[in-house]
């Protein structure tokens, strides 16, 4: 699982990623400074290291820095990025990392997958509606 371990940059955004924030419950006040800020233009990032089974993502964005810390196969309660809270469960899958998220009303599943310097963040939310971002690697 390796292959995920690096920095990567956001390169591109599929057009649903409205529609998936819509579907986990985000405000469209929280859904318009997102579209805003959540954009290739504002080099969102992802940081992401690995120690043993625990698993540490860094996302850097005009509003700031994010550090999660999980340890595979255990649920860890804490935040989205607009602030609800969240249970959270990442495990491996293959070659891909699966972030499992439940909230009020909600849960999605999230996959990391890579294709050499590329790496796909597949959301998924409730089963249905899904949105993908592209990421370069930068490190």
């Amino acid at each position: 699982m390796a292959a995920v371990v690096g920095k990567w940059e956001l390169a591109s955004c599929d057009s649903n990623f409205e529609k998936y924030m819509q579907a986990v419950g985000v405000s469209d006040e929280n859904i318009k400074l997102a579209l805003a800020g959540l954009t290739v233009a504002s080099k969102v990032s992802h940081d992401i290291s690995v120690d043993g089974k625990v698993w540490t993502i860094v996302v850097t964005s005009p509003a700031g820095e994010k550090v999660d810390k999980y340890t595979e196969g255990q649920a860890v309660d804490t935040k989205t990025l607009d602030g609800r809270p969240v249970s959270v469960v990442y495990t491996v899958e293959g070659d891909t990392l699966v972030e499992t998220q439940k909230g009020d009303g909600f849960e999605s599943r999230n996959v990391r997958s890579t294709s050499g310097d590329e790496l796909t963040m597949t959301f998924t939310a409730n089963g249905s509606v899904s949105c993908s971002r592209i990421y370069k690697k930068i490190s």
